[in-house]
């Protein structure tokens, strides 16, 4: 399971998609319930 939420993490990331305290120019600013919810939908899609 674990390995499962780290590769989702890193899919999120890599889509350029960041929360305001780590967006930077050119990703992506959503809030952490979205980021939450991007991250679960990953894992859903085996991401």
């Amino acid at each position: 399971e674990a390995a499962a939420i780290e590769l989702a993490v890193d899919t999120v990331l890599e889509q350029g998609v960041r929360t305001a305290d780590t967006v930077t120019l050119g990703d992506q600013q959503v809030s952490t319930i979205e980021m939450g919810d991007r991250i679960v939908a990953a894992v859903e899609n085996g991401s």
